[in-house]
């Protein structure tokens, strides 16, 4: 109660004296009433006597500025004062205060760090109008085209019903669309360019997309509806703000100036402002956006605006004021089965239209936009949240505890003061105010550290890419948030001393020699620095443990089988078709780039396919298998996948039974294909797949196609990932059209494949120096993005663990090192009665030890329980493994021994006669 009292007093002189100016105003206001009476009863009239009480009442008011003035003032020169004897208090103990500084700048510095990254990925709302208003037509996160699905199972939507729901939005303001999968597009300056195109993002949308989200244009104008209306006219594109930057110089005479992609001349009608990046928050955001009516144009494939076609557009809207969201929920879904049940066409069974009734697509809102980001890395960004919070409560106590050290070295010099009539508010507000300045100088280190490890942390989230649409700036969250953590930080480690400060006294101080001053406080001041090293270890326990959880499920994840070679590989991914290869061109190219390649010093082998392993890049049917019946509603489709000749070589997939595909497979004889594991498995489970005939629907490779081998299960989709069914078919025996292209190229190496990453290029160009290749990288960083979620938890948590753990011997040694300090004199004595050096040591280290045994007999139990929650982030390991919580309670007692032990050493040294002279 009298710590509380005392920081009330405190606050109240900081803010002025605002009890002593109201009974200033009562007694000012008594005076007047008064002298007015005195006034009528001389005689003067009620308006002279008003008169002459106006002219005291100014009088008085004067003084009462003067003295609220004057009170102002004092408390703003005693601040004033306390700030400047605080900075020197800091200064006279330099290394306390760097080690203080920099311990709350790590911890202060990961938690800003995190929080922004928290910020960009889940909270930054979308630069636009209103951006609470904007909703998506399911999560809008898948990508690609299918060849056709039931709305409702799925967040993708044809054209034509895009269109449909644009020109009558119903209860919505406005319904816009977009291409569900940006694309890398060939670009070059001027209507007829000359020289190499450089590949830029690409995203097609509807007309009135920036309409809708409402979008200010930097220069020019917005994509308008009329820029849409006609397949294949009006090329107009708007470019980023990055991009009219960077790749247009800031031209400011850029709109109207021609920009050819893929061939085709498009005029630039706008510049986007900066910072908008559209509605899907990626890792990679688009360089221009142009009409989805140019689709087949700009991406140079088929056409997918066709009514009743594919779905492989997303839809997103703005609510409108006057109707509520189940309202609109409700048009939406209306909306999904009546175009469903329009396009069934046939008979339609009851048990169809019962499952059309069924379908429904969630409204979810979109005002942060629309991101895989999020998906990916919410359950790893707020778990290092929880570990940051957790490092910083550590370092809190661990200065806490040295604050109380030096509280409890200043006791003859609080006394004094006390002595002297210094007030206690005034001492506990200086306390305050140097654990206010600490915090304040670790929160701006802290600051600076943060905006350098965000800046690696979005290198690592969005696979270092050059150009991200995450911003590593702090903004107005992130420095309110940096302000909130610094003057929190500051109060808790700063109240523990202030506590003891408040009840100090002044005469047993005065009345003791500066060693029994220094033990003074009581058995609580002794007990408060002990229970601060319990909850350190504690938490450090807990930190540690859950850092080795991550660390081995990450090393599970990486040493499980794949099912192909995961070194010596490089991919290779073309785009734009192939700068233009028309699909009959394919087969000639195909054997000059393999023959070609092949050729290089150091390549095993190589092969092309329109999926790499884990790229998921899926092409994907229904099927039907000879002599397999299958059961009502189960799913038969198969992961698709289009390969040259010598594709198991070079990608290490293991032949189980039969062949692989190769020359003797031609264009114009038997149709062959080789189907993984878990595809053999299912249809055939008396193993004897090989020979059986598949048939896909597909009009133009319906087949039959004949199975010649079996290949091993491969992670196709991702390390968590079970193996679905798959079938490999050779890319020269289908029909020629789209399927014929097959946009990855494997190279198996002899050495290390990122060295073989210059040849490669330079025999692409030599092939065909427009040639658009996307990207070049082994297989190893494909492999690893997979795993990046798993990576970023690990790999801080073991950081942000580790700080914890030296951060909580320090603490340790710094309690123990003061407590052989204030019984100097007792060890002293012990030794000149002939204590011997080992019992010493052991009176020390017994101490410390059972600070540690509380501190993981706290520690364990908490794990146990709070690491449970982390099951789902974990892979084929439990959350209570043994191994690790032994090895984290190893780490940890061998951290805190040799904090303990350097204390403890130093006691046996002790000389008795100094001790006792000093006494």
């Amino acid at each position: 109660m009298g710590l509380l009292g005392n920081i009330a007093s405190g606050l109240r002189s900081l803010v002025g004296r605002t009890r002593v100016e109201r009974e200033m105003d009562e007694e000012l206001r008594g005076f007047l009433d008064a002298s007015s009476e005195d006034k009528r009863r001389a005689g003067l009239t009620p308006v002279q006597a008003a008169r002459a009480a106006r002219v005291e009442m100014g009088s008085a008011n004067s003084v009462k500025h003067r003295i609220r003035s004057a009170a102002w003032e004092t408390a703003a020169e005693n601040l004033w004062n306390d700030l400047r004897y605080s900075v020197r208090m800091l200064a006279k103990s330099p290394g306390f205060t760097l080690v203080a500084v920099a311990s709350l700048a790590l911890g202060i510095g990961a938690n800003t760090a995190i929080f922004t990254l928290i910020n960009s990925v889940l909270l930054k709302q979308l630069p636009v109008r209103a951006p609470k208003e904007l909703v998506s037509f399911g999560k809008a996160i898948s990508g690609g085209v299918l060849g056709g699905v039931d709305m409702g199972t799925a967040d993708l939507f044809p054209y034509d019903f895009a269109r449909q729901l644009e020109t009558q939005p119903g209860p919505f303001e406005g319904i816009f669309s977009y291409n569900s999968r940006m694309r890398k597009v060939g670009v070059q300056a001027g209507e007829h360019p000359t020289g190499q195109a450089a590949q830029v993002l690409a995203h097609l949308v509807s007309g009135n997309y920036f309409d809708v989200l409402g979008v200010p244009m930097f220069m020019g104008r917005y994509l308008q509806p009329s820029d849409a209306e006609a397949p294949g006219r009006n090329a107009v594109v708007v470019v980023s703000y990055h991009y009219w930057r960077e790749a247009m110089d800031a031209d400011r005479g850029a709109i109207g100036k021609v920009l050819t992609v893929n061939g085709v001349p498009c005029t630039v009608v706008g510049v986007a402002p900066a910072g908008f990046y559209g509605i899907v928050v990626g890792p990679e955001p688009p360089d221009f956006w142009a009409p989805l009516t140019m689709q087949s144009e700009l991406t140079r494939e088929p056409t997918l605006l066709a009514v009743n076609g594919p779905y492989w557009v997303h839809l997103g809207a703005r609510r409108a004021a006057g109707s509520s969201m189940a309202q609109q929920q409700q048009w939406l879904n209306s909306q999904i089965r009546a175009y469903v049940l329009a396009h069934e066409g046939g008979k339609i069974t009851p048990e169809r239209r019962k499952e059309i009734e069924r379908i429904a697509e969630p409204l979810v809102p979109a005002g942060s936009g629309v991101s895989s980001l999020r998906l990916n890395f919410e359950a790893p960004l707020l778990i290092l949240m929880g570990v940051v919070v957790l490092v910083l409560l550590v370092a809190c106590a661990n200065l806490a505890n040295f604050l109380l050290a030096k509280a409890a070295a200043r006791e003859r010099e609080i006394s004094t003061r006390l002595a002297l009539g210094s007030t206690r508010t005034r001492i506990v507000r200086q306390i305050l105010m140097e654990a206010l300045l600490l915090s304040a100088a670790g929160g701006i280190c802290g600051l600076v550290l943060a905006f350098f490890g965000t800046r690696a942390l979005i290198q690592f989230v969005s696979a270092g890419a050059a150009y991200t649409s995450l911003d590593p700036r702090p903004d107005i969250p992130v420095l309110a948030f940096t302000l909130g953590v610094s003057v929190l930080t500051g109060l808790l480690f700063g109240l523990a001393p202030a506590l003891r400060v408040a009840r100090s006294d002044a005469a047993p101080a005065l009345n003791a020699n500066a060693r029994t001053a220094s033990g003074s406080g009581g058995r609580g001041a002794r007990l408060l620095p002990r229970a601060l090293v319990v909850a350190q270890v504690t938490v450090s326990v807990i930190l540690l443990a859950g850092a080795g959880l991550f660390l081995r499920s990450l090393t599970n994840l990486k040493q499980q089988d794949f099912g192909f070679s995961r070194t010596n590989m490089l991919l290779v991914t073309l785009g734009d078709k192939f700068g233009g290869l028309k699909p009959e061109q394919l087969a000639g190219f195909y054997q000059r780039a393999l023959e070609r390649i092949r050729a290089l010093p150091g390549v095993k082998a190589v092969a092309f396919s329109s999926a790499a392993p884990m790229s998921r890049s899926s092409w994907t049917s229904t099927l039907k298998v000879q002599g397999y019946v299958p059961g009502p509603k189960e799913d038969t489709s198969a992961i698709l996948e289009r390969v040259s000749t010598g594709y198991f070589e070079a990608t290490g997939i293991a032949l189980i039974q039969g062949r692989a595909l190769a020359g003797e497979d031609a264009p114009g004889g038997t149709k062959a294909i080789v189907v993984n594991r878990a595809f053999a498995e299912h249809y055939f489970p008396r193993n004897d797949a090989v020979g059986h005939l598949v048939t896909i629907d597909d009009d133009t490779n319906a087949g039959p196609w004949r199975i010649v081998g079996v290949a091993a299960n491969t992670r196709y989709s991702g390390p968590r990932e079970e193996p679905q069914p798959q079938v490999y078919f050779p890319v020269h025996q289908l029909a020629v059209g789209e399927n014929s292209y097959a946009e990855w190229l494997q190279v198996s190496t002899s050495g290390d494949a990122a060295k073989m990453t210059g040849a490669v290029r330079a025999a692409l160009a030599q092939l065909d120096p427009n040639l658009p290749v996307l990207r070049i990288q082994s297989i190893g960083d494909l492999t690893d993005r997979f795993v990046a979620n798993e990576a970023l938890i690990s790999r801080l948590s073991a950081v942000f663990s580790t700080l914890a753990v030296l951060l909580a011997g320090i603490g340790l040694y710094g309690v123990m090192s003061y407590s052989v300090v204030r019984r100097t004199n007792e060890i002293g004595i012990r030794i000149a009665l002939g204590a011997q050096h080992s019992t010493v040591l052991w009176m020390v280290l017994s101490e410390s030890l059972v600070l540690l045994g509380m501190g993981l007999g706290l520690g364990l139990p908490l794990s146990l329980a709070g690491l449970r929650l982390l099951q789902s982030q974990l892979f084929e390991l439990s959350a209570s493994d043994p191994l690790t919580l032994s090895g984290s309670v190893l780490m940890i007692a061998a951290v805190s021994l040799l904090a303990a032990w350097l204390p403890a050493r130093r006691a046996t040294r002790v000389d008795p006669m100094v001790a006792l002279r000093c006494d």
